[in-house]
């Protein structure tokens, strides 16, 4: 079923949809009673733009609003009665300029489809120019978790039933440091039903050591967000930034959050802050662009996905040496986008190309276009990275 918003899509939220910003959202983000300057401050310099955070009451809800301004980050919320009676929270803060959205659920299943269009109709109603946020279950979620006969019918149920205006779904795809057989299955399958129903997604990465997830490392957290983007995701989340320090984490031995449960950087910190700078360097590509196509090469391919058997245009050698990876081709107005990620968390991958005249490439390190040789060359695509071609 598509759905056009129109206005109300497109101009819901300057800052979701600019060209400028691509929200980089920590999730579980300031808790309301550590609003200070210090803990924003460590937030926007780890690359963050947006903090999304549950609060007690809409006393910190106001404080968490006011820091955000100062330090240049918006704000997505949830308060205790936000989706039992929107109309005493929404109109208390729906004019602030570092509001982003409203926090309504996560993870639900079929079953609470209604009750939530009916939640956001009500917002609307108060409230037609912020996001309302509800987060999807991934495709590794079983058909009674998920109250459908398959994860495709969930998410286009969804899509059809929830007035919603952006998709979001968590998947951690990297499980004892190897890709689920499943992350890019899930990818396919959010990126159709955005497309179908003209909204724009949000995908997530793993910040966090719980239970078969490892330790965050630069490549790790660079496979995941950037597959995102290729497939054309528009705001990127990490699961969590801030630590826990009760019994559930401790029992599950939750561990290297981006901060700790007082706030303190972890060595994911620095490691986040290096990935997110990169993104920033290359966000109006990924703002800008649609995808056109994605496609996988190597010596075997991800579920639900399709192997690339052609050589591109523009390009006269375009090899891999059958190692994994992912090939993304995009377009923004009349500029076209070649990107190849290396899928390989730990290990730089070699790639052998020879482009044709006018084919330029985007210097990962300042987001600019950069002539090129015609000659043929090799690029070693460091872990999880992305090599842009743009002609």
């Amino acid at each position: 079923m598509i759905r056009f918003f129109s206005a109300l899509i497109f101009l819901a939220s300057q800052f979701v949809y600019s060209q400028k910003n691509l929200p980089i959202i920590a999730f579980q983000g300031i808790p309301g009673d550590y609003n200070s300057g210090s803990h924003y401050a460590n937030l926007k310099n780890a690359g963050f733009n947006v903090n999304l955070q549950m609060y007690s009451n809409m006393a910190e809800v106001k404080n968490a609003l006011i820091l955000c301004q100062k330090y240049g980050v918006k704000l997505i919320f949830s308060v205790s009665g936000l989706k039992e009676s929107p109309e005493k929270f929404v109109n208390q803060v729906k004019d602030h300029p570092s509001l982003l959205g409203y926090y309504i659920e996560d993870e639900p299943n079929t079953d609470r489809f209604s009750a939530l269009n009916s939640i956001v109709k009500k917002i609307r109603l108060l409230d037609k120019n912020h996001v309302t946020y509800i987060n999807l279950l991934p495709n590794y979620a079983t058909p009674d978790q998920l109250k459908a006969p398959n994860y495709n019918e969930y998410v286009k149920m969804y899509a059809a039933k929830v007035n919603a205006n952006v998709i979001s779904f968590d998947h951690y795809a990297l499980v004892d440091n190897k890709i689920r057989f499943n992350f890019y299955q899930n990818l396919e399958i959010i990126k159709q039903v955005s497309l179908q129903n003209n909204l724009p997604f949000w995908a997530f990465a793993c910040s966090v050591i719980h239970f078969n997830y490892r330790k965050p490392t630069v490549g790790g957290l660079k496979l995941q967000q950037f597959s995102n983007l290729l497939y054309g995701a528009k705001g990127l989340q990490y699961y969590t930034y801030w630590g826990v320090n009760d019994e559930y984490w401790k029992l599950n031995n939750y561990s290297y959050a981006i901060v700790d449960s007082a706030g303190k950087p972890t060595p994911t910190y620095n490691i986040v802050k290096v990935v997110n700078e990169q993104i920033k360097k290359l966000s109006w590509i990924f703002t800008k662009s649609k995808v056109d196509s994605v496609f996988h090469v190597g010596d075997s391919i991800p579920l639900g996905t399709k192997r690339m058997n052609f050589l591109p245009k523009k390009f006269r050698i375009f090899k891999t040496y059958e190692r994994k990876a992912l090939v993304s081709f995009m377009s923004a107005g009349n500029r076209k986008f070649v990107i190849v990620q290396n899928k390989d968390i730990f290990r730089p991958m070699p790639f052998n190309y020879q482009v044709e005249a006018g084919v330029s490439m985007i210097d990962n390190a300042t987001g600019k276009i950069k002539t090129i040789s015609t000659r043929e060359a090799i690029y070693n695509i460091p872990p999880g990275d992305i090599l842009i071609f743009t002609y």
